[in-house]
């Protein structure tokens, strides 16, 4: 079941029992006061009728005159209210029980029987009485000692106007019900579309459907829900999306990794076979051996900078320390001293006594590659430039530049401008993606600056 159903049945159910209730006790008291007015009414009537009925009696004082009165008087009375019944002691020396006049349904002898006393005000005597599910009230009054006067009043009039007040007021508690029930249902409708909305969504979002939203469209506490439902999504969807990224990537890495693998492995294995199985001059060996040393110095630098990568993933925290430039270009053209010897290549350093906050063996690192590219980049004989100033450190070059459709995509892992000539310097593809990482973790921001043929200069922005 639903929960608006569930909803609209507790509510329906709950103010049907309330309205009953509150039906019941509004009939009771209802009845209780029509029943008193009835009675009021009745034994006015009775009190009038018995004092005229005396005074009648006072002006016949003989007994045969007297009963034929009293016979006259019940038989031409007109009163549609209450029926009367009346019996005399005739006589004093018989003591005689007569019956003179009986229109009720009850007889002398139940009457007689009766314990007239739950209500008794001076000679009038009353008491309740029930019979064939008819309220009844009894009134009793002795005259002159000798005449004893009933008159028994039929609620009817009042358990009638009980009943048809019931009946209108079920009608009212029911028809009150069933349009509290629409009411209600469309409330309900309006109040739960959007939690309706809301799951649909979530079923989409769980099929994998990250783009699904809803829309917004009210203040209360469901407003509050579906704005923090669209931030889950986003989240969901930022954080599933960075996971397909990081997949592909990775298996993009694995693949670029085992294709840079397999070319020196096959290499090296093919160099060693043929010295093992092939008498070759000595010439051709040293020249085979020195192939499998270099290549075995570019599979030792690719292993490092794969770990390096692999630490720098891990989001471990770093210890960034106020360093200077200086102590930074010093670190980096030290490290670099070789290369640009072999290349016959100079290393200019220009800075005015700045201050970074960094991590001083991975920055040098940024510089190392940064350099690196830039001699592979340049022709013998050329410079590189190391360049402190506000918050940048740049790094020029002045080789074949980067064109504008590669720049970028150079800082991913294993991707090469130009492949051939990197491989044939010891080249992998890592040097900017480990660049790219460092920055990331400094919070530094790579920007690219070249031109075919006139250089390029690598900006590494501070925050």
């Amino acid at each position: 079941m639903k929960l608006r159903t569930k909803i609209l049945w507790i509510s329906c159910i709950a103010l049907l029992a309330a309205s009953l209730l509150g039906d019941a006790l509004i009939l009771r008291i209802t009845g209780k006061s029509l029943k008193s007015e009835a009675i009021i009414r009745a034994y006015q009537n009775f009190y009038e009728m018995t004092s005229e009925l005396e005074r009648g009696l006072i002006r016949n004082m003989d007994a045969d005159t007297r009963s034929v009165y009293l016979e006259y008087y019940f038989k031409n009375l007109k009163d549609d209210y209450s029926i009367c019944f009346l019996w005399v002691r005739n006589t004093e020396e018989t003591n005689e029980i007569r019956q003179i006049y009986n229109h009720t349904a009850l007889s002398a002898g139940e009457l007689s029987q009766m314990d007239l006393r739950s209500y008794e005000d001076g000679d009038i005597t009353c008491a309740d009485y029930s019979r064939d599910n008819t309220d009844y009230v009894i009134f009793h009054m002795n005259i002159q000692e000798k005449i004893d006067v009933y008159r028994v009043v039929p609620m009817v009039d009042v358990q009638n106007n009980v009943r048809r007040l019931t009946g209108y007021i079920l009608a009212i508690t029911f028809g009150v019900t069933g349009i509290t029930m629409l009411v209600l249902f469309a409330i309900l409708r309006h109040i739960l579309q959007p939690l309706q909305e809301l799951n649909e969504t979530t079923k989409r979002l769980a099929e994998g459907d990250y783009d699904q939203r809803v829309v917004v469209r009210r203040k209360d506490e469901i407003g509050q829900l579906e704005e923090s439902f669209n931030k889950t999504a986003e989240a969901v969807e930022t954080s599933t999306r960075s996971l397909e990224e990081s997949e592909r990537r990775k298996t993009l890495f694995m693949g670029n990794l085992t294709h840079e693998l397999k070319t020196p492995m096959t290499a090296i294995s093919g160099y060693a076979q043929t010295l093992l199985s092939t008498k070759i001059s000595r010439e051709n060996q040293e020249a085979a051996l020195l192939y499998i040393y270099e290549e075995c110095g570019r599979l030792e630098r690719l292993s490092k900078k794969m770990m390096k990568l692999l630490e720098l993933d891990q989001d471990e925290s770093l210890v960034f320390a106020d360093t200077p430039v200086s102590r930074l270009f010093e670190a980096a053209a030290k490290s670099c001293e070789v290369i640009l010897k072999d290349k016959q290549m100079t290393l200019e350093c220009i800075e005015h006594g700045e201050h970074f906050p960094m991590e001083l063996d991975l920055m040098t690192d940024v510089l190392i590659n940064l350099i690196d590219n830039g001699i592979k980049a340049s022709d013998s004989g050329g410079k590189i430039i190391l360049r402190a100033y506000d918050n940048c450190i740049e790094v020029q070059d002045f080789g074949q530049g980067i064109p504008a459709e590669e720049q970028e995509k150079i800082m991913e892992p294993f991707y090469m401008v130009d492949k051939s000539r990197s491989r044939k310097s010891g080249g992998a593809g890592l040097g900017l993606a480990l660049t790219a990482m460092i920055a990331k973790r400094h919070n530094i921001s790579i920007r690219i600056d070249s031109k075919e043929g006139e250089g390029t200069r690598m900006i590494l922005q501070f925050v």
